[in-house]
């Protein structure tokens, strides 16, 4: 293989574009740094053939900003990184990084563990610019500006933020990435949020937020204000779920995992009536403009805007309503092992964050003992 002078500029330049890379002298023992010629410019590739004969190749930079120098440095800190048995071969990336956790997670964990993980990346890192950000280049500065761009609550962003590092961790101990990077992802710590959750909408107000919704809004949100769901449990419903004769929906899909059947009130029972009248089982419950499922980033818009023109609080939000109907169920008098298990969640969660409400109810009931 013959060995070009691609220390210097005006050498690359007389060189033909093609894909194989033309190799300089070795820069140690086994390690070489190429230079892959485009039609505009070329890139930096390095080269590491092991004591077995193997050779890897690593893309470190473009050359039109990058110096041969900073070429040769970038090899060598790969080199030690392969020899540390870091493997970078195929997990360059957060979004591989995210990618390869979410399929260790459904093989160790299960489905609703990976699912959940999974949602969260396809919402804001795989199309986002930090997916495409490499492991090695990864800095506290850009996680923060990703994390803060977020268009959700904070105790949202914070889940959002843990699922990342659980990844990120993930790909260290894996070793996608040398140990040394995760003092950038340690250093982005979650916001300081309430234990308790105290935004509420009382039915009024809950009625405001549908009436100043748009058209095509109005069924999906009012059956977020009938029933304590999370959004996307009641967005992957289908009209096979859906038992308007024993006045019951299956959840099939959800956080807390599928399976669970849950009684409907009579109003709850009249509305989705009305919207799977003439649709095949298989059809969304409550479909987005009139198709498919609803995705997540317009049931927030959809309830955001009404909020603001409600004169709403403007951190209403989907788990809002949930909340409010959960608080409602309990305040109602609903027993709060029913609650929980209606709502999906468990009896320790709804004894964390209501109970304060089951204690001013209990002692609301025991004033009025008398003999």
């Amino acid at each position: 293989m013959a060995r070009q002078s691609i220390d210097k500029a005006r050498t690359r330049d007389r060189l033909a574009v093609r894909r194989e890379p033309y190799w300089g002298a070795p820069i140690q023992r086994g390690l070489f740094v190429g230079f892959r010629k485009l039609e505009s410019g070329g890139t930096w590739i390095a080269r590491q053939r092991d004591d077995d004969g193997r050779q890897r190749y690593q893309s470190i930079g473009h050359a039109d900003r990058m110096p041969y120098e900073d070429a040769v440095k970038a090899a060598r800190a790969w080199a030690k990184q392969v020899e540390a048995g870091v493997d970078t071969s195929e997990i360059q990336t957060v979004a591989d990084a995210c990618r390869a956790y979410v399929k260790d997670r459904r093989r160790e964990k299960g489905d609703a563990n990976a699912n959940d993980a999974e949602g969260r990346f396809e919402r804001t890192v795989y199309e986002d610019a930090i997916g495409k950000v490499r492991l090695v280049k990864i800095k506290a500065g850009m996680i923060k500006a990703w994390r803060a761009e977020l268009d959700m609550a904070d105790a949202s962003r914070n889940r959002t933020l843990a699922a990342l590092k659980a990844a990120l961790n993930f790909a260290v101990a894996e070793r996608y990435v040398t140990a040394d990077k995760a003092t950038e992802w340690e250093r982005v710590k979650p916001y300081s949020v309430t234990a308790r959750r105290d935004l509420y909408l009382d039915r009024h107000q809950r009625a405001a937020l549908v009436d100043a919704l748009d058209t095509s809004a109005r069924p999906f949100v009012r059956a977020l204000c009938l029933l304590p769901l999370r959004p996307g449990a009641l967005a992957a419903a289908t009209v096979a779920d859906f038992n308007t004769k024993g006045a019951t929906l299956r959840i099939r899909k959800d956080k807390a995992g599928a399976g669970r059947t849950i009684a409907l009130s009579p109003e709850a029972v009249d509305l989705l009536r009305a919207e799977a009248k003439g649709k095949t089982p298989g059809a969304p419950l409550i479909a987005y403009l009139g198709a498919s499922h609803w995705p997540k980033e317009r049931w927030n818009a959809a309830i955001k805007d009404a909020a603001a023109a409600a004169k709403l609080h403007p951190d209403t939000c989907a788990y809002t309503l949930r909340h409010s109907v959960i608080t409602d169920m309990l305040t109602g008098g609903m027993d709060s092992l029913t609650v929980a298990r209606i709502a999906g969640t468990s009896l320790a969660m709804i004894e964390k964050h209501y109970g304060h409400l089951l204690h001013d109810h209990a002692a609301k009931a025991m004033a009025g003992l008398a003999l």
